[in-house]
């Protein structure tokens, strides 16, 4: 064997090294990315649930819930200060929710089910006199998606 023989050898080894090492390369990002995107979801869901447990911990916070979902501009003072506060920080994990899914962050299958809550939380009365007053607080495409929401709600109540 000559050494050109030996060298063309030599150069297809490392290609053939290169290109295994690029496959286990793009391999470990995409498993990496797909962590990453997973970790950021339960983080979001985690958010949301917090705000759910908030509410179910502390009755009068559900009850002040209940009564601003009918009607927000009957509430006045400290709970009217209190229920939009909560609403401030529901939507705010919506908006963030909201901008995941648009990133394709999000499980589509896990969107879908946060949609409907959107759509049904929007559907009350209340929810929608606080929202007239505060959208202009949140991102244009997330103001025009929840105006969306509520055009297309139908009087969906949410059970106390």
């Amino acid at each position: 064997m000559n050494w050109e023989a030996i060298s063309a050898i030599g150069q297809l080894v490392g290609a053939l090294a290169v290109v295994i090492s690029l496959i286990y390369l793009a391999r470990e990002v995409r498993s990496n990315a797909r962590a990453t995107r997973q970790a950021a979801m339960r983080s979001t869901l985690d958010v949301l649930n917090r705000h759910t447990q908030q509410i179910t911990e502390h009755a009068d916070l559900a009850e002040l819930r209940n009564r601003g979902f009918e009607d927000f501009e009957s509430l006045e003072g400290a709970d009217r200060a209190r229920f939009g506060s909560l609403m401030h920080q529901l939507f705010r994990n919506l908006e963030d929710v909201y901008y995941q899914h648009l990133e394709g962050h999000l499980d589509p299958r896990v969107w879908r089910g946060i949609e409907v809550v959107v759509r049904e939380v929007n559907a009350q009365p209340g929810v929608q006199a606080w929202w007239r007053s505060h959208s202009h607080w949140f991102g244009e495409e997330f103001a025009k998606f929840v105006n969306q929401q509520q055009a297309n709600s139908q009087g969906s109540k949410i059970v106390s």
